[in-house]
């Protein structure tokens, strides 16, 4: 069965998502200095503090560069004779929201970039080479879990290896499958937005599915920080990869619970849903859900494999946001010796906590036989606002209240890069 695409019909819910964005809890004083301790509560009993700690040594170097490499830290550099590894005429698995070149976006110069790491990683990461990969993989399977930027991952990775082997593409309980029978190797995908258990706050009583993410997307969610999705986890000691990502959904509307119990929300509309519930920021949330599911796959029984967290890839909408007018009209990668804008809040937020939550858990990790991996394309992706698919993402009347996308990335474009940092981290491994 085919996935929908990223945002199906759901233009009515979009627009009263946009309505209501502004909406912000009325509190009453005493409410308010109770919230505040709540707040401070949870951050130390539950989320735990919230320090910046080094970065893990696993932030991975190129195979034979040494410790000291790190490919994540580089700059964009033009390649005029750059090609790209497939195109919407050679692969069929790019969705609608992601085929700038079907719905005719005016430039295709945003492919013609490579990323150079900086000095002592050599002169630049390398383009894919796909039959290295596949040799790398032979016998064995990758699962990615998250929300449709880890779909556009797969998307990446399926269309460029479909460029050697055709795959045979499958669904079952939620999964969805790539088989490459040639090479004995799987690429599998599960999409949750949040990872750790969820449902929709006035849904059903079970987390559904992406043919519902529009209502997911309007909200609210109850979220279990301390649980991990138990549709995807058991499933994870069966693969020798599993791939986490996912952000920007924490950013919508809320209910977080631990425990079984409320412990606080984030756009909660009239206030908390009870007076000792605190009123968290999003990247909060995130933390716990990222410190949970970390923990789980460092600790998973059975699982030997290795698990790779990819770090947020930021959006880029200027003079606005996803309903106000917010567009992302850049026709080249942000240069070397040009400021780099500040990430924005929550996404700020969101790198922190998954770089801080690693690192904790990457220790442990190494105590029971788990290999962890960080595939930090933050950086790298914060020079591309030039690879957004903007208005070219959907043909005319067809955006369904999501005009202008300045999160997702264009297919084939600069998340392409995210398989050659892939195929990096495999090499290190063997």
């Amino acid at each position: 069965m085919k996935t929908p695409p990223m945002i199906p019909s759901i233009h009515d819910l979009l627009v009263r998502a946009r309505r209501t964005r502004h909406a912000a809890p009325k509190i009453k004083s005493i409410v308010a200095l109770l919230v505040l301790a709540a707040a401070a509560l949870l951050s130390v009993v539950f989320l735990g503090p919230f320090q910046w700690s080094p970065a893990s040594s696993s932030l991975f170097s190129g195979a034979g560069t040494g410790a000291a490499c790190d490919l994540t830290r580089g700059q964009w550099v033009r390649d005029p004779g750059s090609r790209p590894h497939y195109t919407n005429a050679t692969c069929a698995f790019i969705e609608g929201y992601q085929n700038c070149m079907k719905h005719g976006k005016p430039s295709m110069e945003f492919l013609r970039w490579r990323w150079r790491p900086d000095d002592g990683c050599g002169d630049d990461l390398g383009r894919f080479d796909a039959a290295r990969f596949f040799s790398l993989v032979r016998g064995r399977s990758i699962l990615f879990v998250g929300d449709s930027l880890a779909s556009s991952h797969v998307r990446s990775l399926v269309c460029t290896l479909s460029q050697v082997e055709s795959p045979a593409r499958s669904s079952s309980e939620g999964f969805e499958h790539w088989r490459f029978p040639a090479h004995r190797f799987v690429v599998a995908f599960f999409w949750t937005p949040f990872q750790v258990r969820w449902r929709l706050t006035r849904g059903p009583p079970a987390a559904v599915g992406p043919d519902r993410q529009g209502e997911v997307f309007a909200g609210p969610t109850d979220l279990h920080l301390d649980e991990p999705d138990e549709r995807w986890m058991p499933a994870a000691k069966d693969h020798d990869y599993v791939v986490l990502s996912a952000s920007h959904w924490f950013a919508r509307p809320a209910v977080y619970y631990s425990g079984g119990r409320v412990v606080g929300c984030h756009g909660c509309g009239g206030g908390a849903p009870n007076a000792t519930a605190a009123l968290l920021k999003p990247e909060h949330a995130q933390r716990a859900a990222f410190r949970t599911v970390l923990r789980a796959m460092a600790g998973m029984e059975g699982f030997k494999g290795t698990a790779i967290l990819r770090t947020v890839a930021p959006t880029h909408y200027e003079n606005g946001g996803w309903f106000d007018g917010g567009e992302c009209t850049a026709t080249e990668p942000v240069g070397v010796d040009e400021d780099l804008t500040e990430m924005a809040e929550p996404e700020a937020g969101f790198y922190r906590a998954q770089v801080e939550e690693f690192a904790a858990a990457e220790e442990a990790a190494r105590r029971n036989g788990v290999r962890m991996r960080l595939m930090d394309v933050t950086k790298m992706m914060q020079r591309r606002p030039d690879g957004h698919p903007d208005r070219y993402g959907h043909g005319p009347g067809e955006h369904d209240g999501f005009d202008i996308d300045c999160l997702h990335w264009c297919l084939p474009g600069p998340i392409d890069v995210w398989n050659e940092l892939l195929l990096q981290i495999l090499a290190d491994d063997r």
